[in-house]
């Protein structure tokens, strides 16, 4: 090891926001507060959905399978460590042996929501209490910039009524998804509220079980995790429960160690099998950061799980969870409303047991904002990312081929670049490693 490492990148071509980053504050020995992760998973937990009504509009709306996913307590020391890694130029987790993501496979897989259908966006400017009036049959008591409180949805439609009607059961089924959004999926930063932009989406139930749900969620979760990497950021509200199964099904480091192999039922998302107890181990809220920022810097080639989802268990999964399996590996812009983050399975091509080249550059994306923008029709807005969501099959990811077929040369190849464009490390210095088998 040289006497004054450098972390990186050496080649600053792809990591371009080096500089913004809370790596390069964390090197210089600033201090960083730690982030604060906001996904109100107990809460929601609190709200069990039996009526045989209301869970067949569920499934006809694409939430069916969502509603059996409990939310887990939170790692926060490793969701730390991991924005750490989080590089919004690449949307990927920069690793020591190369690139990693949360990607539409582990959402569909994991969650059970849709992520090949039409886009979820649409107009924001409304008459809210109209909306409400005809979607929820009443008013909420207070609309503020066009959200309202989650906890007027759980009190007012959590205990139907016996012999509850038609109209009843819509409100009550739309209640309860749009605390499923303002819980977890997209959550608000005041921990309290919910945005009505996605209540209009709820109208037609069988239009709604045709969005593209998991793909919205996915360009949530990209946008939080990116604006969170950056240096002074202090909150980070997406959909958590996901990125951190995502993380114990992919990294052994801070993995819990399950008492129960749990036999999922025919609904179920494979996300379900974390719903167990598990060996008794340190609180996870207060364990220490930089033992996983260590662990990470440190990590071994064997110490990652490339593939988690062997066939034996895809099998057993809703239709739903492997539907439209094709747009996994597609090149695409994600869309939520006024979020547009790029998909990038070119990245990150051992994630489907492919052998990694040196992937091409990610468009960049324009990342706008609501501010100023509340009557905006993102449909319009967004027209030229849409039509690439439109032709996402036709920009499918596939492994390239080489002079040399050999995978061990191929993967050294991909590291000797890898680790000039890299952050190699935040805190240990390591040296680039070599796969040999």
């Amino acid at each position: 090891m040289e006497q004054n490492p450098d972390p990186g990148p050496v080649d600053k071509s792809v990591l371009v926001e080096q500089e913004l980053h809370k790596s390069e504050a964390i090197f210089v020995g600033k201090a960083c507060k730690p982030i604060r992760f906001i996904e109100h998973g107990t809460r929601l937990n609190q709200w069990e959905v039996r009526h045989e009504g209301i869970l067949t509009l569920l499934r006809r709306a694409g939430f069916y399978h969502l509603s059996f996913l409990k939310r887990v307590q939170l790692d926060h020391a490793l969701l730390n460590a991991l924005v750490e890694r989080w590089r919004r130029e690449t949307q990927t987790f920069h690793l020591r042996f190369g690139e990693m993501a949360v990607l539409l496979k582990d959402v569909a897989i994991l969650t059970g929501l849709r992520v090949h259908g039409t886009p979820v966006t649409g107009a924001t400017g409304c008459h809210w209490e109209q909306l409400c009036l005809e979607l929820l049959g009443q008013e909420p008591p207070q609309i503020k910039g066009g959200s309202i409180n989650i906890a007027w949805l759980h009190d007012t439609f959590a205990n139907l009524p016996d012999g509850a009607s038609k109209l009843q059961i819509e409100h009550a089924t739309r209640a309860y998804i749009m605390y499923q959004f303002g819980c977890s999926l997209f959550p608000d930063p005041s921990g309290t509220r919910v945005h009505l932009r996605y209540l209009a989406l709820l109208r037609d139930f069988d239009a709604s079980g045709e969005m593209a749900w998991g793909a919205a969620v996915l360009a949530h979760l990209y946008r939080e995790l990116g604006k969170a990497s950056m240096k002074g950021k202090a909150n980070c509200c997406a959909f958590l429960t996901l990125l951190q199964i995502w993380a114990w099904e992919h990294i052994q480091i801070g993995r819990p160690e399950r008492l129960e192999n749990k036999d999922l039922t025919i609904d179920q998302p494979l996300g379900c099998r974390w719903d167990v107890p598990f060996k008794n181990r340190e609180n996870v809220r207060s364990m220490d950061h930089e033992f996983y920022r260590h662990g990470l810097d440190t990590i071994a080639d064997c110490q990652i799980t490339w593939e988690p989802y062997k066939p034996s268990l895809i099998g057993g999964l809703p239709a739903l969870c492997t539907l439209g399996s094709a747009v996994w590996r597609s090149k695409t812009p994600l869309i939520c409303f006024q979020i547009v983050e790029m998909h990038v399975p070119d990245c990150v091509l051992l994630q489907f047991g492919m052998i990694q080249h040196i992937p091409g550059p990610v468009e960049a994306v324009e990342r706008v904002t609501m501010q100023g923008k509340t009557d905006e029709d993102w449909s319009t807005y967004h027209e030229k990312y849409i039509k690439q969501w439109d032709n996402r099959l036709l920009s499918v990811a596939d492994q390239q081929n080489t002079v040399n077929s050999d995978p061990t040369h191929a993967r050294n190849c991909y590291l000797e670049w890898y680790w000039q464009i890299t952050r190699r490390w935040i805190s240990t210095p390591v040296e680039c490693p070599v796969i040999s088998y």
